[in-house]
């Protein structure tokens, strides 16, 4: 949770997160969701969207940062900084969809970790909840 992780490491997971909305696939989007993750071991890794024409086949951020740790041989999730670049008012945020909730639920039953949640968006706003809290946001809204 949120009291497992420091400051400094909240501050690098946001800026990862801030980072990665360059790097959509295709480059051309126009709405960019970006997340990282923060593993047990300390590493960040993070990824911004995978879209597929047929929608379906969309790797969301969220996925595809898990898949990218995965890659790397870990598993267990501390954290997820997630954000996009869409402008929304102040206070409000890019939730995860239910896919994605469920893949976080998933990798924190997995690894016995209780996840933290971070959002934020381009007012500098920032949410932090517990994934366990999550249910009560849905996507979309």
């Amino acid at each position: 949770m949120l009291d497992m992780i420091t400051s400094h490491q909240k501050e690098k997971l946001i800026e990862e997160a801030k980072n990665v909305l360059k790097n959509p696939y295709p480059k051309d989007a126009k709405t960019v969701y970006a997340a990282a993750v923060l593993t047990k071991n300390g590493n960040i890794y993070s990824s911004a969207q995978y879209f597929s024409d047929t929608y379906s086949l969309t790797l969301h951020a969220e996925q595809a940062a898990l898949a990218h740790a995965a890659a790397h041989g870990e598993g267990e999730i501390l954290a997820v900084a997630i954000t996009s670049n869409e402008k929304l008012a102040k206070g409000e945020f890019c939730y995860c969809c239910n896919m994605c909730k469920q893949l976080l639920y998933e990798s924190q039953r997995r690894s016995g970790i209780l996840m933290a949640l971070i959002f934020f968006n381009q007012n500098g706003n920032v949410q932090e909840l517990k994934l366990n809290d999550m249910i009560s946001y849905p996507w979309p809204k």
